[in-house]
């Protein structure tokens, strides 16, 4: 006879129970907490460790709850709390416009700063420079720092060595403590390899050469490369440089140290020499110490592209055939004309077809005219240097529209500017009494620019640097 036994359904229920128990227990937990929340202040803790004969009786913890929050809230509301703000130096940033920035809305006290003469020296200079400050929640200035402009050179200090100053500003029951600190700061070694695509100036940005840098670049191969036109797709440079650098910013970009430039196949090498034993000897110098100074420049204009060279055409005003005794550059109105070289102004004046004209007689029997400007930057018997402004570029005289009509002049005879390198006289070299000061002077910037053209592969073009003519 069959029957039913009550005990294993029972036994089987309980263990079931069990199971789902154990598999949802954080769900139980839950629904038992949340409803001893709605029914009791106080609180307590369940615990649970799977299937139990008996299970344990339930702990009560009684816990005291804080009753002073509100008090706590308004008291922390009431007070006057302290921000701290930072703002970086804007190139249009009055003293009152940077304060704004730096959360300072206190009417006198934006009245008291903006008349301080070392607040007003923090918003002039380079932009960029970060000014830190302690504000009050109610727009009051408690104190303020930032770096002042420029660097100075350190009075007996090492070579290249220089110092910054920091501006510190202190409200006081007495009114506003503000003085200035001054630190040194050793100037650092950078090196940078590029490699020239469409422009020199956008493989130096892509290399992330400074401008500064760049510029000295040129300035420096300008008597052997005309980098307006001669570039190639893969010429390369590489490059060792000054940096200044504290507080994580760059304070200044210095001095260009030494450079591989390799143009169509062609290596060209410079060296900066400080020569402390006769500064008029400093300047840059091949490797070897030969001088890389050069009489000329290749061309007066920062750039240009060249629109009727010299020889014969036939005349753009005229109509008909006649010998152009210069080239004319394109470039816009205005643009700075620079003196190829050292010498005097012999006239600056009009022509009936130079229109305003500047001509300037060199030591050697050379001279240059520059035409159709539009307004002179010296005058008749001045002496100028070699890169200085003379003019600004027009379309006065018989011209078509803005250019520079350039003419060199080798003892009374025009020759072809585009050959001025054959006339450019070598510089002095390095005197033989500095040779030993020179190879201790150049020898970091050297072993630098020797380890970036390795890694370059600049070395391969060792010994095929062009060769130099002079007339």
């Amino acid at each position: 006879m069959a029957y039913f036994d009550f005990r294993r359904v029972a036994a089987q229920r309980a263990q079931d129970a069990a199971v789902w128990l154990h598999r949802h227990h954080r769900r139980v937990l839950a629904g038992v907490g949340g409803a001893l929340g709605l029914t009791s202040a106080a609180a307590f803790a369940l615990a649970y460790e799977g299937p139990q004969a008996h299970p344990p009786a339930p702990s009560w913890v009684s816990v005291a709850v804080a009753t002073t929050a509100p008090q706590q809230a308004a008291l922390l509301s009431g007070g006057d709390q302290v921000i701290y703000t930072t703002a970086h130096v804007r190139s249009n940033d009055s003293v009152e416009s940077l304060l704004r920035r730096l959360q300072v809305t206190d009417p006198q006290q934006l009245r008291q700063l903006s008349g301080r003469r070392g607040m007003r020296a923090l918003v002039t200079g380079d932009p960029g420079r970060v000014v830190t400050a302690r504000v009050s929640t109610m727009g009051e200035l408690q104190s303020l720092e930032g770096r002042l402009p420029g660097l100075d050179a350190v009075a007996g200090g090492s070579a290249g060595q220089r110092q910054w100053r920091q501006l510190r500003v202190t409200a006081t029951p007495q009114g506003w403590d503000e003085h200035v600190v001054s630190r040194v700061v050793e100037p650092q070694l950078r090196v940078a390899t590029g490699v020239v695509d469409k422009s020199f100036f956008a493989a130096a940005d892509a290399a992330h050469v400074p401008g500064r840098v760049a510029s000295q670049l040129i300035d420096v191969f300008a008597g052997d490369i005309n980098f307006r036109r001669n570039l190639r797709p893969g010429d390369r440079f590489d490059v060792v440089y000054r940096v200044y650098q504290a507080q994580g910013q760059t304070l200044a970009v210095g001095r260009l140290l030494s450079a591989t430039f390799v143009n169509q196949g062609h290596t060209y090498r410079a060296v900066w020499f400080g020569a402390k034993q006769d500064p008029a000897a400093a300047g840059y110098y091949a490797p070897d110490g030969d001088s890389l100074h050069r009489a000329f420049l290749l061309s007066p204009l920062p750039y240009d592209r060249l629109t009727s060279g010299y020889g014969w055409r036939i005349s753009p005003i005229f109509h008909k055939p006649e010998f152009h005794k210069g080239v004319d550059w394109a470039i816009p109105m205005g643009t700075p004309v620079k003196t190829i070289a050292d010498g005097r102004v012999v006239y600056a004046g009009w022509g009936t077809g130079y229109g305003k004209y500047v001509k300037i007689d060199h030591p050697g029997g050379f001279a240059t005219i520059y035409s159709h400007l539009s307004a002179f930057k010296v005058h008749v018997g001045e002496q100028v240097k070699q890169g200085e402004v003379v003019a600004l570029s027009g379309s006065t005289g018989w011209s078509t529209g803005p250019h520079l009509y350039f003419q060199f002049f080798v003892h009374g005879t025009p020759v072809n500017p585009l050959d001025i390198a054959r006339y450019s006289p070598p510089g002095t070299p390095v005197p033989a009494r500095l040779r030993t000061e020179f190879a201790a002077d150049t020898t970091q910037a050297r072993d630098l620019l020797a380890l970036a053209e390795r890694a370059s592969g600049v070395a391969v073009a060792q010994g095929s640097a062009k060769p130099r003519t002079h007339g």
